[in-house]
């Protein structure tokens, strides 16, 4: 089924519906397949699975991404999607796109345009940010916000605000985007152990999924994560056993300490070396 006049936008074409859910003022949250440490990618998958993997509503890619796009690993073929989905239960729409390679802003208007189609009442991106932390570390979790009105009600979850400059990245445009809309919108930004930003670090995967649960209030099963980070956690622990020296290199992260350039390249070598180990 593809409603397209349903959906008030220039191009209506470009979206392709298997059904239309029916929610109230539901809550958006936009997750990419590719950032720091996976997190958003992590977040999306975690929360399309718990809405059952129910997709309602896809972006057609022509228009937004080149055939170059496409991956494969392990000789399969992985296509740039952008995919809707929904879950009546806890009033939650999910985006778990990757990034548009052209058309940008066209293709974050479509996104607002479907948000104002079912009355989205806030947005929500998520994003890993690297750091000078140790994996034992507590993962912070920053905001970044389009008003006053969105940081005001998450300021006990929120606290700590996040400052930036240059390029504006994918989810602060849309965030951007969303403000001339008068749309309330907030990014979380989530550290990543800076040796970790290459793989899914998954408890910063958690964190995130955590205090999104407690901002929109859904109470879905997360033993999948902690399981996931107790892998991790294990995983780090044994290298650290066998390797003193890196061993070293994180306990001075989790004094506080600064690693010189020399220093954090080493050891971001023996993270991928023992991750990139056949189980």
């Amino acid at each position: 089924m593809n409603s397209l006049k349903t959906i008030p936008t220039r191009k209506p074409e470009i979206f392709r519906f298997s059904s239309q859910p029916r929610l109230e003022k539901p809550s958006l949250i936009v997750g990419w397949m590719k950032d720091i440490g996976d997190v958003s990618r992590g977040v999306a998958d975690f929360l399309a699975g718990a809405a059952g993997g129910r997709s309602f509503c896809q972006i057609e890619p022509a228009d937004f991404f080149a055939v170059g796009g496409v991956t494969v690993e392990s000789n399969i073929a992985t296509f740039p999607q952008s995919r809707f989905f929904h879950d009546d239960r806890s009033n939650v729409l999910l985006l778990r796109s990757d990034e548009p390679q052209s058309r940008r802003y066209e293709f974050l208007n479509a996104v607002l345009d479907l948000a104002e189609h079912y009355k989205v009442e806030s947005l929500y991106t998520v994003d890993g940010i690297a750091s000078m932390i140790a994996h034992t570390s507590e993962r912070r979790v920053f905001g970044v916000f389009n008003s006053a009105e969105i940081q005001k009600k998450l300021k006990w979850h929120l606290p700590i605000g996040l400052s930036w400059q240059g390029p504006p990245h994918m989810s602060t445009y849309l965030l951007w985007l969303a403000r001339q809309r008068q749309l309330p919108a907030a990014g979380l930004w989530v550290e990543v152990p800076f040796y970790l930003s290459g793989y899914q670090d998954a408890q910063a995967v958690r964190a995130a999924a955590s205090l999104l649960g407690h901002v929109i209030g859904w109470d879905y099963d997360t033993d999948e994560l902690d399981r996931c980070v107790a892998r991790q956690e294990e995983t780090l622990a044994e290298l650290r056993e066998e390797d003193l020296e890196i061993d070293a290199r994180i306990q001075a992260l989790e004094q506080g300490k600064s690693l010189d350039s020399d220093e954090q390249v080493e050891l971001m070598e023996a993270i991928e070396g023992a991750l990139k180990r056949p189980e």
